[in-house]
């Protein structure tokens, strides 16, 4: 359990690493026990600080925590503090506080060795590839939207064409010629990293983001061989990912300025 704990914590930080290296003027770098990936972004899931190993005491996470709060303070961008719960520790919530920082939301770091077979039948929609500005620009709106943030936020995080120069492997799901679900997946060491799965309100529960994901999973391993696959569920996301094979590993709580 210790080493997927470990590879969910780096699967993340290499994910982020990547979309701060292809945002203009990002800029990455791991110092004191932190991996910063910071995109210099308006939306704050795109300037991330990581716990890089586990606090040894509540003093050394204090002194990771100030450090990263002293960084982002600096650069004046909305920033978040995350690593998995066991590597905070038992009081993490009152020793952030006292820095400044408070509990904002968590993901669930998730594994499949392979996925099970569907279960149901999935609609009839037309897949696009995320190779041109169109398609990159859909998925970054199907995920603001998701989020309820401005799209304009996603398009400068997901629509760069820089990222899609990078091994990646994505679609969108148009139905009636409008997005409907999109995702992506990364080859990170030994495993296929998926993010950014989101699907319009109009078209949920159709069991389109498992479409989209199974396509881009397949498409993947045709060229890595990779079957190992990680992701970061929302809560929302949670029971799709838990019905097609995945597994939890370990939660990860995502702290921000007060």
């Amino acid at each position: 359990m210790k080493d997927e704990i470990a590879e969910s914590n780096r699967q993340l930080q290499e994910a982020w690493k990547l979309y701060a290296r292809v945002s203009p003027g990002g800029e990455t770098f791991d110092r004191d026990g932190l991996a910063f990936a910071n995109a210099k972004q308006p939306w704050f899931l795109m300037n991330v600080s990581a716990l890089r190993t586990p606090a040894t005491d509540e003093a050394d996470l204090t002194r990771r925590a100030r450090e990263a709060s002293e960084y982002f303070s600096a650069l004046a961008n909305p920033w978040v503090l995350t690593g998995s719960q066991d590597w905070f520790g038992p009081k993490a919530d009152s020793v952030l506080s006292a820095v400044g920082l408070v509990h904002k939301t968590d993901v669930m770091g998730m594994v499949a060795e392979r996925l099970l077979r569907a279960t149901r039948p999935f609609p009839q929609v037309e897949l696009r590839r995320t190779s041109d500005e169109e398609t990159r620009l859909a998925l970054a709106d199907l995920n603001t939207d998701s989020y309820e943030v401005p799209r304009e936020w996603g398009r400068l995080a997901l629509g760069n064409a820089a990222l899609c120069e990078t091994p990646l492997f994505g679609t969108v799901a148009y139905i009636i010629g409008e997005p409907a679900s999109g995702a992506f997946a990364l080859p990170i060491d030994d495993a296929l990293y998926v993010g950014w799965v989101a699907t319009a309100k109009a078209h949920r529960r159709k069991g389109l983001a498992e479409l989209v994901m199974r396509e881009i999973l397949a498409e993947a391993k045709k060229v890595t061989g990779l079957d190992r696959t990680i992701l970061h569920a929302t809560a929302a996301g949670h029971p799709v990912y838990l019905r097609m094979g995945y597994r939890d590993v370990v939660n990860f709580p995502i702290y921000g300025p007060a």
